[in-house]
């Protein structure tokens, strides 16, 4: 039996008022009703009457009844805040962590197994993995997301958008979808290629994006990948031309590391003050402004505020990548994150979103803005007072999304509510909310996440020997594990490998049939017995090619590029 939610609401909407809320009050549009009480964290305590999907009054709490017969139900200061925007995340490549696992944590040791994890992508691996974000997304109760899509190569770039558009189209008010074109600052040297990815871009009403100053090292001038030294404000300059000829916005990763010579946020800043294209410009991470000297902290963002950039912080990802130890047994020493409080005095619009989940740059994570906004408050200190930090899951990345109406409790919008059983931020925060209830145009979702087991299956490009398997064992359980030429194990749903399709080599040579491994794995009782002759010459020859690649991480090796987080 399905655990109790923490409110019942009418199942089709209609007309009704949640009594005896509290909502922050920077999440009101608005002004808030005479004589409402606020307390000391800026809750207000409400009446909320819904109405044909939308909020129709805002009263003081206990007040409704004396001006609306609508049914009255007391939600006895329960929390409500609207639903959530997510203005920074990978669910292109999300969901892959388990069968392209990141060795050591560190953003480089993500850069290699992000490329390699490449050679299972095709358009229903891509689908399923995007979809399946989405929806977890949707029933924690956000309403609106952007995703970078990598387009480091032809065969990326010709996946990710396509999906995209078909998927914009399917969530369409439900998640309100937006796409970045993701590549390193070098990328736009090429001029044609940078053209025609501007072209793309505009073709799927996409953003276009770039990461300036944003490797391990970047700032360096060493780094000629993001960094790019000697002629990065050429680079910048050809973005902006090619963002202003298409009428496109601009979202950058920047400074994702503790340098303190990375300062990719002041070079962009000051470039969108240079082509007139103030307002419309995301910077995402500037994790190194906290190691920026005060003077030159202090030039950094005065630029980004006369530029009107937005910055999206990305606690739970930047925490777990910065100050890491390639070689492990060492406790980091800093956080990781930018300098939010900071950031918000200078009058820098803030934002925190999700980043990755469930992949190299990140192993964990379920698009829960709830979940990025409690980790974020114990990690930068958003509390005593809390003030209007909710604003930066809310309606601040809604604005940077262009999504005015989104994402904010007032009379006349769309009732899109999320109701939490806490009571207070001590409750809200403490607790994980699972049995929060929200509601897309007053009417309550039925609850319910996606189960992981819909992941368990084999890409394409294994049934198809694209990407050879190595070996083949079988769980407790009896499930299938594949082991592919990338050095890292796949589980096959329901004991399915590749569906009688054949099997092969890292150099293309014909091994058997994948039924034919499944039924001799099968007829052999002791668990010792199952790696199989044939098998055991595959590992040989695992074995022979990876000291002949030097040994790398996985035999099928794949240009190591920066897919940055």
């Amino acid at each position: 039996m399905a655990a109790p939610r923490c409110a019942e609401l009418p199942a089709g909407g209609g007309h009704y008022v949640l009594a005896n809320t509290r909502v922050p009050t920077g999440c009101i549009e608005g002004a808030i009703p005479t004589s409402t009480s606020v307390c000391v964290d800026n809750l207000a305590q409400l009446d909320i009457e819904v109405r044909d999907g939308k909020v129709a009054a805002l009263f003081p709490a206990g007040t409704a009844a004396a001006h609306t017969h609508a049914r009255r139900l007391d939600m006895r200061g329960k929390m409500v805040l609207p639903t959530f925007a997510d203005l920074h995340t990978h669910i292109d490549k999300g969901h892959t962590a388990e069968r392209s696992r990141n060795p050591d944590g560190s953003l480089s040791g993500a850069d290699r197994s992000t490329a390699q994890d490449a050679a299972f992508w095709d358009e229903a691996d891509v689908y399923r993995r995007m979809d399946f974000s989405l929806r977890c997304a949707y029933a924690h109760g956000t309403s609106a997301l952007r995703t970078h899509l990598i387009n480091m190569t032809p065969k990326q770039t010709s996946l990710t958008w396509p999906v995209f558009s078909r998927l914009q189209q399917e969530w369409a008010g439900k998640v309100e979808l937006q796409a970045v074109s993701l590549v390193v600052l070098s990328f736009f040297r090429d001029e044609a290629a940078a053209t025609a990815l501007a072209d793309l871009v505009a073709s799927h009403g996409g953003i276009l994006g770039a990461a300036v100053c944003c490797a391990e090292r970047g700032g360096d001038p060493a780094d000629d990948w993001t960094t790019c030294e000697e002629d990065r404000d050429e680079l910048l300059d050809r973005i902006f031309t090619l963002a202003k000829q298409r009428d496109l916005h601009l979202d950058f990763h920047t400074d994702e590391n503790g340098n303190e010579l990375a300062r990719g946020l002041r070079y962009v800043s000051q470039k969108a003050v240079q082509h007139g294209y103030q307002g419309r410009v995301v910077c995402g991470h500037c994790c190194s402004l906290a190691f920026q000297p005060p003077d030159e902290l202090a030039l950094t963002l005065e630029a980004a505020r006369l530029a009107g950039v937005t910055v999206v912080s990305l606690p739970l990802v930047n925490q777990w990548t910065q100050d890491r130890s390639h070689t492990g047994g060492r406790t980091p020493r800093w956080r990781g994150i930018t300098l939010l409080h900071e950031l918000c005095a200078a009058g820098v619009p803030t934002a925190i979103s999700s980043d990755n989940v469930r992949d190299q740059f990140y192993a964990y994570g379920d698009l829960d803005m709830l979940e990025v906004f409690t980790q974020s408050c114990r990690m930068a200190h958003l509390d005593r007072p809390y003030g209007d930090w909710p604003r930066a899951v809310t309606s601040t990345p809604a604005n940077a999304m262009g999504l005015r109406r989104h994402c904010r409790i007032g009379v006349g919008l769309p009732a899109d509510l999320v109701v939490f059983r806490g009571r207070r931020y001590s409750e809200l925060l403490s607790r994980p909310q699972y049995d929060r209830v929200v509601v897309r145009n007053g009417v309550p979702l039925p609850g319910g996440l996606p189960a992981y087991e819909e992941l368990d299956y084999v890409p394409r490009s294994i049934k198809s020997g694209e990407v050879p398997v190595l070996a083949v064992d079988y769980g407790s359980d009896g499930e299938v594990m594949v082991k592919t030429a990338i050095g890292t194990p796949l589980a096959a749903k329901n004991g399915h490998i590749a569906n009688g399709s054949h099997i092969k080599d890292s150099s293309g040579h014909l091994l058997g049939s994948s039924n034919a491994i499944q039924s001799l794995g099968s007829s052999l009782s002791l668990p010792s017995s199952r790696h199989l002759p044939l098998l055991i010459i595959l590992s040989c020859v695992a074995a022979a090619l990876a000291a002949v690649a030097g040994g790398g991480s996985g035999l099928c090796r794949v240009l190591g590029l920066p897919w940055l987080s």
